[in-house]
């Protein structure tokens, strides 16, 4: 199974979506759970788990190390919880254009190694972005209840059947609700003329403590934020097990 997160705008916690979704789908499941830092340039993945990884998905890609499986692993580094990262790249403009057939390979070598692969794709349709949509059993657009992102959700969703990716494989996250917030739920399924899959709660103090101790939010108190989180990783898990019985 592999599931890519793409924000709407910066800013909408993509970071926060993909990272604590695979930590939880490698709780849940037990299965082996690898998460890519495909944005360009420097990368919070690591950051967000208190990593410092020796190797990038560009050493990855400049050392053509698809070609000899069995060493991939070296690539990847392992957080305490068993989610293991392949790390973004620390300088700026890498993955490029150029890279999006170095991506593609990448995905396609973890993919045989893991049950799970998540990947980080940014808030930008780049060439390296477009290659993990186009290959991802799900796409998961995660945006914030205002007009901005709810604005970008629908270009970004008629962007993505042009570039090949069905419309069912796409399913949205409402980050940052708040009952206070002045966009109902109902309104905004009105104006995007679909159903929003999940709604995560706004929680910036758990966020910030889970982010500050390099842990993934299931390592902290349960929180309302934390459950919402098992249950989208929870249906991911689930899609993976209907897609292997099929």
């Amino acid at each position: 199974m592999m599931i890519t997160f793409l924000g709407t705008k910066g800013g909408t916690g993509t970071t926060t979506m993909a990272v604590n979704c695979a930590a939880e789908m490698r709780r849940i499941s037990g299965r082996s759970t690898l998460i890519v830092d495909a944005k360009p340039g420097p990368g919070d993945v690591a950051v967000f788990l208190g990593l410092r990884p020796r190797h990038s998905l560009i050493d990855f890609i400049d050392q053509v190390a698809w070609n000899d499986p069995a060493q991939a692993k070296r690539f990847v580094a392992e957080h305490t919880c068993g989610l293991h990262v392949l790390g973004a790249a620390e300088g700026f403009g890498r993955p490029g254009v150029r890279d999006a057939e170095g991506v593609e390979q990448v995905l396609r070598c973890f993919a045989l190694l893991y049950d799970h692969v998540v990947i980080d794709a940014g808030t930008t349709l780049t060439a390296g972005a477009v290659s993990a949509l186009t290959m991802s059993d799900l796409v998961m657009l995660v945006a914030n209840p205002d007009v901005p992102c709810l604005r970008n959700l629908q270009r970004l969703s008629d962007a993505l059947k042009l570039a090949g990716v069905a419309p069912e494989r796409v399913q949205i996250v409402l980050n940052r609700t708040s009952e206070n917030g002045l966009l109902l739920l109902p309104q905004i399924e009105q104006v995007l003329g679909r159903s929003i899959e999940f709604q995560v709660t706004s929680d910036y103090k758990t966020v910030a403590a889970s982010i500050n101790t390099g842990v993934p939010i299931n390592c902290l108190r349960t929180t309302e934020l934390q459950l919402q989180v098992e249950a989208i990783a929870r249906t991911l898990v689930a899609a993976r097990a209907v897609a292997a019985a099929s």
